[in-house]
């Protein structure tokens, strides 16, 4: 019996000859949930994900090895390399996944119902943000040294003889971690007016509306009322990236589709808001690592 069975694991393979991984789950109480997630893709992944809670969870994602980017619905972007964390508030997301083939992948992931966030103690964290089905960012970068530990530790737990009290203490442990730097950064919040908050959510609509043009940070200020200092600040703040890289993530998201559909690269290009190939090909390659031409699907007549 191995320790996926042992303390009840419960393993989701995945294909063999499309990601050679396995993404482990153990409840450790009601409302707090462990995860250990190994990639090794052979050809690159774009892993969908739909998420429907009943209660928001507090989600701390840490790779301990590797590369990823995970795209929400919104336009925004979450890189998570080796050596780096996201933690984010919700109880309803959609995007997808992506990971380049030939590297292998290992990340923890550590979910805490809102219920237990209250036992803890930890509703601070929360302030004021209503469950709106919204993604609240509430940090995306590189973790401490300590958070490393702690995690590859929970890792190494993973794949011994290790009691589940072992288990719940070590991951206790990096939830305490976890919570005291969030809260450390609390005292200096970024807080956004509702009218401040109007205008960027108008903003990011006018970008999902026209991503086809050759939209401008100025253009979009005129269009909501505000100012380029304000509407950058304003969009990491609420949406944890910048207009342009927003702009970016959904015209190479659409682009993805129309070279699976069958379109020349030349055509995508200009369907999707560029005006030379050379450049729409070189931002493809910077956001996938790899030439829009390698996409393959039925070519059109």
């Amino acid at each position: 019996m191995n320790s996926a069975q042992r303390f009840n694991w419960q393993r989701q393979p995945m294909p063999q000859d499309f990601c050679g991984g396995f993404v482990d789950r153990l409840q450790l109480d009601d409302g707090l949930t462990l995860a250990y997630c190994h990639y090794h893709p052979q050809r690159d992944l774009r892993e969908h994900s739909i998420i429907e809670r009943d209660v928001r969870s507090l989600t701390i994602a840490i790779a301990l090895e590797g590369n990823s980017v995970t795209c929400a619905s919104d336009g925004s972007q979450y890189p998570l390399r080796a050596g780096h964390s996201t933690v984010a508030l919700f109880s309803h997301a959609r995007g997808e996944r992506f990971l380049p083939a030939g590297q292998q992948v290992r990340q923890l992931r550590l979910i805490v119902d809102e219920p237990l966030m209250e036992q803890y103690a930890l509703t601070g964290l929360l302030d004021d943000r209503k469950d709106d089905h919204r993604v609240h960012s509430l940090f995306s970068g590189q973790h401490t040294p300590g958070i490393q530990r702690l995690a590859e530790r929970l890792a190494s737990l993973h794949g011994q003889t290790a009691s589940a009290l072992e288990l719940q203490i070590a991951t206790l442990t990096l939830l305490a971690e976890q919570a005291r730097l969030l809260s450390s950064q609390r005292s200096t919040p970024r807080a956004l007016s509702g009218t401040a908050q109007d205008k960027l959510l108008k903003a990011r609509e006018l970008i999902q509306q026209h991503y086809d043009q050759p939209l401008t940070a100025g253009w979009l200020c005129m269009q909501v009322g505000t100012n380029e200092f304000a509407l950058k600040q304003g969009f990491r703040a609420l949406f944890n990236t910048t207009p342009y890289r927003m702009l970016t993530a959904i015209r190479m998201d659409h682009a993805w589709e129309l070279l699976e559909s069958g379109l020349h690269v030349s055509t995508v290009a200009w369907k999707v808001g560029y005006q030379h190939l050379s450049s729409f090909s070189a931002a493809f390659q910077r956001f996938y690592g790899r030439p829009p031409s390698s996409v393959s699907g039925k070519r059109q007549p």
